[in-house]
């Protein structure tokens, strides 16, 4: 049968079956009486006010799927991802890095990391090679490009089945999952831009832009410097009733005790001047919990990304700091309470410690596989008659430090759900060392530079008390099954009151 005919056939028995329900309806609706009972009736078919009616049962005593099955790993078998940093790589570079790097992404049953840049100079090269690596799953950098260049980016992937999540037309599309199917289940990649404007514009529900979350940002300062700023905001405010004011300045916002708003600056008391505390926007963290929970009840693992430029101080200079901010740890703990399998952190261009909480990996950032910020392509006449290249080089030596030009990819090993290994590959990218034309490829460290950058995440990942072992200049952190822990049972979730029995 032709595919003409057979949707024609379909078409004429879904007539038929419309007018013989119809005909039911019609024919008999003084004799049904709606059911007595206190609950709503919802109506279904069709959709009028009339007949046939059901019941919406009540929430106390309904029997709600048990949510520690839907949240756990449901992955089978052996399952590995390969999770890797912000990939910025104006060009490919796929062909020259280290195999043993090159093997450990293409050889994953998932790989994910960050499509930092934008899709390079040539999008069609870009995507071709980030598909011989294997690669399956990328966040969106800092929406480079705007909403076009996303698109081309989008577009560049997608001819080699290669998702990006955490961007799009609105708000609703940006916090959606994209997803990646493999033999041991589906694979879920959700991502978000911490404070606005910071990786990309704010995605609203009319304008496409990045999954925010909305911070607020304290000063910490100590109690004495506290109380001098409070003193100097008194004095000010004092004095709106001299002439010639005459229209008086507001007062400031009510504010908890040690709290201060101030020039435009808020302060908090804490133990030492310099912190910053920071606090989730409420309703973009819970969108994001949100995000996670039905993301893993529509999949079998789910990673969570964010590409995180805070600081977790004011006199560390940005892309340097080796520690994350306050908030991501007690924020990336609550994701995992509510299905999230790993974190994976990028945007501080350093690398920063590993931590497992419940049998569940924390990367909280993996550094710089290619920060190519140098490089120009069109070159102009000018005063200082140099290239674009050469022009770089001065702007951009921030970001060309010794902390910048190292990373490490993971691979994480899981059986039948259960974390059991990961393992850490040194990278290199060159930066300085190497000519411009060799900078930004991915090579394995020398033994010596490798056992550098191990021990230093060994000491970034002491406050979480990960015990990283050092075998053959890679580092193994070995996780027995039973560290991971069953999560979503003591959730509150306020629509399911479990009080009836679970199934």
């Amino acid at each position: 049968m032709s595919h003409k005919m057979a949707k024609s056939r379909a078409q004429w028995g879904n007539a038929l079956t419309r007018a013989a329900v119809l005909s039911v309806l019609i024919a008999a609706p003084a004799a049904y009486a709606p059911p007595s009972s206190a609950q709503p009736a919802v109506a279904v078919y069709p959709a009028t006010g009339g007949p046939p009616w059901r019941t919406l049962p009540e929430a106390a005593t309904f029997p709600f799927k048990d949510l520690r099955k839907e949240l756990a790993n449901k992955t089978t078998g052996t399952f590995t991802v390969t999770s890797v940093g912000d990939m910025f790589w104006k060009m490919p570079v796929s062909k020259r890095m280290s195999p043993q790097l090159r093997e450990l992404m293409q050889k994953a049953d998932t790989t994910v990391g960050n499509l930092e840049g934008g899709a390079g100079w040539d999008p069609d090269s870009s995507g071709n090679a980030l598909a011989e690596l294997g690669v399956d799953l990328l966040a969106p950098g800092e929406f480079d490009g705007g909403w076009e260049g996303f698109q081309t980016s989008v577009e560049a992937m997608g001819k080699h089945g290669i998702k990006i999540a955490g961007a799009g037309a609105n708000l609703d599309a940006s916090r959606r999952p994209q997803f990646h199917e493999t033999a041991q289940g589906r694979i879920a990649l959700v991502s978000a831009c911490p404070a606005d404007n910071l990786c990309g514009p704010r995605a609203t529900p009319a304008r496409p832009g990045v999954n925010p979350l909305g911070m607020t940002i304290w000063n910490v300062v100590t109690a004495e410097q506290f109380n001098q700023l409070s003193g100097i905001q008194a004095s000010i405010l004092a004095r709106r009733g001299e002439p010639p004011a005459v229209a008086f300045s507001a007062d400031p916002p009510p504010l908890p005790a040690g709290r201060l708003m101030f020039m435009g600056q808020r302060y908090m008391i804490g133990d030492k001047p310099g912190g910053l505390h920071y606090e989730p926007d409420p309703i973009d963290e819970q969108s994001q919990v949100l995000a996670i929970r039905n993301a893993k009840e529509l999949s079998d693992f789910v990673i969570f990304h964010m590409h995180d430029h805070l600081n977790p101080s004011t006199f560390q200079q940005y892309s340097h700091s080796n520690y994350p901010a306050d908030y991501l740890r007690p924020f990336i703990h609550k994701l995992i309470d509510n299905g999230l399998d790993m974190y994976v952190g990028t945007g501080v261009h350093t690398i920063q410690g590993i931590e497992i909480y419940k049998g569940r990996p924390i990367f909280y950032n993996q550094g710089n596989l290619g920060v190519d910020l140098l490089r120009g392509l069109n070159s102009q006449v000018s005063p200082e008659g140099m290239t674009a290249t050469e022009l770089g080089e001065r702007r951009t030596n921030w970001v060309w430090q010794a902390d910048n030009t190292v990373a490490y990819m993971a691979n994480t090993t899981y059986k039948d759900g259960r974390l059991t290994e990961v393992r850490i590959y040194p990278v290199d990218i060159g930066l300085g060392s190497r000519p411009w034309s060799r900078e930004q490829i991915p090579m394995t460290p020398s033994p010596a530079m490798a056992r550098t950058i191990l021990e230093q995440l060994q000491k970034f990942s002491e406050p979480y008390g990960t015990k990283i072992a050092i075998e053959n200049n890679i580092g193994i952190i070995r996780v027995p099954p039973e560290e991971t822990a069953e999560i979503g049972g003591d959730l509150v979730i306020p629509g399911r009151r479990m009080n009836g029995p679970a199934r």
